[in-house]
């Protein structure tokens, strides 16, 4: 498990503790596919946000890029006033609102997370490396003025507002736009003070102004009908567009305004908003969007006061107006407007598909979503009886109290004290007093006691189809008489199965049109269920066996996906405090579910090898089979539950003992 999966591990637990976080703003937090997407109601609020699932070879620059853009809309959700939306777009300031917005929001954002900041000027890097640049010398190359203006004018407007990743990039280009910076510095208060959404508003109001000298329309008193919902499938990558009858909606997605305010540059390590501590109270959140700010002179344009009468007046002067002015050299506002109203139609989400599609097509396993997985005690069904349980029990309880007794006489026997000679400080060892001869003061002993009981067991169970009958209760008898014994001596352990669960059907059709564009199948296209027999934090309770009990009666058994299954274990085992890490895995053969199961047995082994790697001990033990040997380099192979002491708890106590 080198560093760069273990960022992506983060990334993936970051979206299920996210879920908790944003239900009382009833957004849905997914992790599917390929695609980076948001989806937004009639109002432009989002209801749905998507990472693609991350593949295990991603760079390190797209994993950036996917932390940011998650904190980034997260911002949107916690700080953003949807109801200034639609005034932006009646006023004709979509597009600077929503760079002013999203300067706003990614500060107030980067004040409550520690860490975000970092985050966020990591997708900044991205989008600017990946497309402004390129934007940029395509615009020079063709003579396009207006083209390389609105390229630039994100960039230039985010510097203004104070983020440094911005106006570091502007430092050399300033150059291009300085017919435009020169128009609009006036506005630099505005938009770096803006502590709400309406702020953002009245600043990009303020932009226009000074770009055109004409005020922007104001927004209708009578707010326009809701149109129908969106009809976006949550695949395309796009988002939904708020507002009715109104010619270019306001996006607010992770586009080009994706950096960090210059005080978080500093951030010790990139932290999600998920994983994230609140920040104190005082800072900037949700309720002072509402908040109106002080009005000025200049506000009047903008505030949407008067009649409906002089608005509507006011409306048709200044589009025809806007249109007509500052046509020097060909650039006017309307062709700045259209260039930046394309550019900013989710870029960084597209940006993002892109590189995970590009990964993914070279990726040696790919998952399409874990989002249905479920890691959960197993659910005892209504008609278990305890004669399931005594079943188990009568075949292996008179083994527990002697294996035992011979695993702590051999513990006793490897703790026994010992004196270790040569130290400067202790108890004067006589035989070492010949040293002071030569001014060597190192003739003291210390007593030195060895504990082998710093260790930690997990016990994973593979209950597949396959395992049904024999094979199943003998994996459970032993797992039961293996934790019996580990519980009795005070070693943490655990016992965890694995199966697939619900077949991934209703995303049926996205998976296939994911598989077509990629050129390549998923590697599973079911759920993984891992349902726990006994947590490290239990005994042997009543509970507890009665699960045990269950298992074999269960009709709960599937395929198995035991790569996956097994990392998800030994992510558990490896977040003990104890030093030594045992894993030992009952199962009867290969991998065998929905997708590549040439790819799954593949994963298996490379899983193996780094969970090895990592330090864990790992033995699999095949249950009347001998396929374990193809995938755990340390193996044996348990028939019968009577070969327990000779087989397994040999084996065991080498691995405790080592």
């Amino acid at each position: 498990m080198n560093a760069s999966h273990d960022r992506i591990h983060i990334i993936r637990e970051a979206v299920t503790k996210l879920v908790p976080m944003l239900t009382d703003k009833k957004v849905l937090v997914t992790q599917r596919g390929i695609s980076a997407f948001v989806k937004t109601d009639a109002s432009g609020r989002p209801i749905q946000v998507n990472l693609p699932y991350i593949p295990d070879n991603a760079t390190e620059e797209l994993i950036d890029a996917i932390q940011g853009f998650l904190d980034h809309e997260v911002a949107h959700i916690l700080f953003t006033d949807f109801s200034v939306l639609p005034k932006a777009a009646q006023m004709g300031v979509h597009s600077l609102f929503n760079i002013i917005e999203d300067a706003r929001i990614e500060k107030a954002m980067a004040d409550r997370f520690r860490g975000s900041g970092t985050n966020i000027g990591n997708t900044a890097k991205f989008f600017l490396e990946k497309f402004t640049k390129p934007k940029m010398e395509e615009a020079i190359a063709a003579g396009d003025e207006a083209m390389l203006t609105s390229v630039l004018m994100v960039p230039l407007i985010r510097g203004m507002a104070g983020q440094t990743v911005w106006s570091d990039f502007m430092a050399d280009k300033m150059h291009h736009v300085q017919d435009t910076y020169d128009k609009i510095k006036g506005t630099v208060k505005s938009i770096s003070g803006a502590k709400s959404s309406a702020d953002a508003l009245k600043a990009a109001g303020k932009v226009m102004e000074a770009m055109t000298g004409h005020s922007p329309a104001a927004p209708s008193a009578t707010p326009p009908a809701p149109p129908p919902p969106p009809k976006s499938s949550g695949t395309s990558g796009k988002r939904g567009k708020p507002g009715a009858g109104v010619k270019a909606a306001p996006k607010h997605g992770p586009s080009e305004e994706d950096a960090p305010p210059a005080e978080e540059e500093d951030d010790d390590a990139p932290t999600s908003a998920a994983t994230a501590a609140p920040a104190e109270e005082g800072t900037p959140d949700d309720e002072d969007d509402g908040a109106p700010a002080e009005a000025d002179e200049d506000d009047a344009s903008i505030a949407g006061s008067g009649d409906e009468e002089m608005a509507s007046e006011r409306d048709d002067e200044a589009t025809e107006d806007v249109a007509e002015t500052n046509d020097e050299g060909g650039v006017t506002w309307e062709k700045i407007e259209k260039h930046m109203a394309a550019d900013f139609d989710d870029t960084t989400s597209n940006l993002i598909t892109n590189g995970v599609s590009e990964a993914a097509k070279g990726a040696d396993y790919l998952v399409f979503t874990r989002d249905k997985d479920i890691v959960e005690p197993l659910v005892i069904g209504k008609q278990y009886a305890p004669e399931m349980f005594k079943r188990i029990s009568d075949d292996v309880d008179h083994m527990v109290g002697p294996l035992q007794k011979d695993l702590e006489r051999a513990i006793s026997a490897r703790s026994l004290s010992s004196w270790s000679p040569g130290h400067r400080s202790g108890r004067v060892n006589a035989s070492s007093l010949h040293r002071l001869a030569t001014g060597d003061d190192r003739v003291f002993r210390r007593k030195q006691i060895t504990t082998t009981k710093d260790v930690a067991v997990e016990l994973v169970i593979d209950m597949s189809g396959s395992m049904s009958g024999s094979k199943i209760h003998t994996a459970a008898k032993a797992a039961y008489a293996l934790a019996s014994v580990l519980d009795r001596i005070g070693i943490a352990n655990e016992v965890i199965c694995f199966t697939t669960g619900e077949a991934l059907y209703s995303d049926e059709s996205e998976m296939n049109r994911e598989e077509a564009k990629l050129g390549r199948r998923y590697s599973r296209r079911e759920s993984l269920y891992m349902p726990i027999l006994k947590k490290f934090a239990e005994r042997m309770s009543t509970d507890v066996k009665s699960r045990f009990g269950w298992l074999p009666n269960t009709s709960s058994m599937s395929g198995n996906v035991d790569g996956e299954s097994i990392e998800v274990a030994a992510r558990r085992l490896m977040g003990r405090k104890e030093k030594g890490k045992i894993m030992m895995v009952l199962s009867d053969g290969a991998p065998a579910a929905s997708g590549d199961c040439s790819e799954l047995q593949e994963h298996l082994k490379k899983t193996v090898e780094n969970i090895t790697r990592a330090g864990v001990n790992v033995i699999g033990i095949g249950i009347q089979s001998t396929e374990v040997k193809k995938f755990y380099p340390k193996s044996l192979i348990l028939n019968d539950v009577k070969d327990l002491p000779i087989v397994v708890m040999k084996q065991l106590r080498e691995l405790i003992l080592k």
